[in-house]
């Protein structure tokens, strides 16, 4: 993926951040969504908690992370620095953040730390689960999945990735969804919000798909409260009922 100035604003360097399955809930609005059985794409993954919890709950979850090729006694370690300095962001900018989904950042260091602990557990390094790979070319066929969710890649870094990278990579996570496309959030790291949405949606539009901007019930980042969900037309071979 493209794009990479001296000096990227905000949180910097993209880092591996470390979230839970409940959180992970919130943030893609799965509560009323019956995961057993359903096939699903965390892509990026990073160090999150929530492919061991959504296996538990019977659904088969495959995390895609170009971090999954490190080994897991350098992954674990790094994954734990840039959670703490994630955490250390949050202290240093308190205006950026709304404290509902957690109550202060001690809460939050807490938490995800937590999840970190959940991922190192059930990570051995790359398998058929965890999928060593990069944004925009995903080794998997078209429709692979009947969910697919990313979360804190695309909008997150504008500086790291440009227009037309965040247009190849929702064209990925199209082509390997059978229903929908699930993106969070749409705020950079300075809670500003994307200059890229709106012609991306008209871009995807084009291509056949529906867009929608959709409440969900986390709100952590200020302005970070809406994912973009593309519906993948269903009018191809292979078609299956959309995820709702």
């Amino acid at each position: 993926m493209t794009g990479s100035p001296a000096s990227p604003r905000g949180l910097g360097d993209i880092i591996i951040t470390s979230r839970g399955f409940g959180e992970y809930r919130a943030m893609f609005d799965l509560a009323d969504l019956p995961l057993a059985g359903l096939s699903i794409l965390d892509c990026p993954g990073g160090a999150s908690g929530f492919p061991a919890g959504a296996r538990a709950l019977g659904a088969r979850v495959v995390g895609v992370d170009p971090a999954y090729a490190i080994p897991p006694g350098v992954l674990i370690p790094r994954a734990r620095r840039d959670t703490l300095y994630g955490n250390r962001y949050v202290r240093d900018h308190p205006e950026l953040y709304v404290f509902e989904w957690f109550t202060d950042a001690d809460d939050h260091a807490l938490s995800r730390l937590a999840s970190l602990d959940a991922f190192a557990a059930d990570f051995a390094g790359p398998d058929d689960r965890y999928v060593a790979a990069v944004l925009p070319e995903l080794p998997f066929a078209d429709r692979s999945f009947d969910l697919v969710l990313s979360g804190h890649l695309l909008f997150t870094y504008p500086d790291h990735l440009d227009q037309a990278a965040h247009l190849a990579a929702l064209r990925e996570l199209v082509r390997v969804s059978r229903s929908e496309v699930r993106v969070f959030p749409l705020v950079d790291t300075t809670a500003t919000g994307s200059p890229y949405l709106d012609h991306l949606r008209r871009a995807i539009a084009a291509d056949g798909a529906e867009t929608e901007l959709r409440r969900v019930p986390y709100h952590f980042q200020r302005g970070a409260d809406t994912m973009l969900v593309i519906g993948v037309p269903q009018g191809r071979t292979g078609q299956s009922p959309p995820v709702r």
